[in-house]
């Protein structure tokens, strides 16, 4: 069995803005290679990416840049079947770090260790990278390390081969019904890793195609909304976004725990911006409006107000709303923006295992 397991972290919700890039060269069944570094992506950190992986600013200022590691990156990935857990979100970094900075992407083929774990053992609690690793035995490893997530994945996929009696990815693949990933023509094209019985999507360049083929909606497209979905992406529930607020993922991971919840900002944020908040949280799903209603699920309420609000003093309109609300027997919750993080936190463990994650 011969891949590339591979692992990116991210500084911010950008797909471009990688901070930490691991790779683990498996041949013949047997790791025989590993390589990290961290990454100066030259853009803001988010708070809550760095409460995910720990990477901050000062530790990437004298990294090298995503241009600076391509040419050993790009070697170590060419001809070679690429493995992520939650594979998804890794193609459509590499995908959009390589467009950003004007890098040629060799064609690329992948699969995903977290949809075959997902297969081959449905009665896992999850199906999220740590947990995996626990449920068959492996070694504990520290999760959110881009090295230890990559090596991670090679020794699940591993067993994966193992219970599928497989000796190469296309014989895997083919033992549970699923046809290998693929990136063509420098990444304007995508075939998602998907049960063979499935329509493909593709990005602009072959939607025209798709749409005489009854493909759907480019998987390349939604891959990159995922976690900074914008006007006009999938909504999840079919909720709406109002003009000028980021649209719910609805390729969301629907085990995290802010999949389909609808969040209201009060006042100023100590700990990121309003902005990224809201994108943040439509990335997992998330239903971000401006006012409080019944349906309310949460109202997010900066640190300092939060402080003045839980000693029973300042109140906004709006956590006077949430107030009204849950006095009547609305399920609203006041949260500050601490615990807001704290769900950020969870969801992105949850998607760390299959669907959206902020990388983190």
């Amino acid at each position: 069995m011969d891949f590339v397991a591979i692992d990116f972290e991210t500084a911010n919700s950008k797909r471009a803005s990688v901070c930490a890039v691991g790779l683990v060269d498996v041949r013949g069944g047997k790791i025989v290679d590993e390589y990290y570094t961290l990454v100066n992506p030259h853009d803001d950190f988010d708070y809550f990416c760095i409460a995910v992986h720990g990477i901050t600013p000062d530790q990437v200022e004298n990294a090298p840049s995503f241009a600076d590691i391509w040419p050993e990156l790009s070697r170590r990935i060419e001809d070679r079947v690429l493995v992520a857990h939650n594979a998804s979100f890794d193609m459509s970094v590499l995908r959009r770090s390589a467009e950003t900075l004007g890098l040629e992407l060799p064609p690329i083929r992948y699969m995903c260790s977290c949809l075959l774990a997902r297969k081959i053992w449905p009665e896992m609690p999850n199906h999220k990278l740590n947990t995996v690793t626990r449920q068959l035995g492996l070694n504990a490893f520290k999760h959110h390390d881009a090295l230890e997530d990559a090596r991670a994945a090679a020794r699940i996929f591993l067993r994966c081969s193992e219970a599928g009696e497989a000796s190469d990815c296309d014989a895997l693949a083919d033992r549970y019904g699923y046809r290998l990933g693929q990136m063509l023509e420098n990444g304007a094209q995508h075939i998602t890793f998907s049960s063979s019985a499935a329509k493909g999507g593709r990005t602009q360049a072959g939607r025209a195609a798709a749409g005489r083929a009854g493909s759907g909606v480019s998987a390349a497209g939604q891959a990159g909304s995922r976690a900074a979905a914008g006007p006009g992406a999938g909504a999840a529930g079919g909720a709406k976004a109002k003009a000028g607020l980021p649209a719910p993922n609805a390729a969301a991971d629907r085990g995290n725990p802010l999949y389909e919840k609808r969040i209201v900002f009060s006042g100023r944020l100590s700990g990121f911006k309003r902005e990224d908040a809201q994108r943040t949280a439509a990335g997992f799903g998330a239903l971000c409006t401006e006012s409080v209603e019944w349906k309310t699920d949460y109202v997010v309420v900066g640190r300092s107000d939060y402080a003045k609000y839980a000693a029973g003093g300042y109140m906004s309109g709006k956590t006077q709303s949430a107030a009204r609300l849950a006095a009547g027997g609305s399920a609203v919750r006041i949260l500050s923006e601490d615990e807001f993080a704290e769900r950020l936190r969870e969801a992105a463990g949850a998607s760390s295992g299959g669907g959206e994650r902020p990388h983190g």
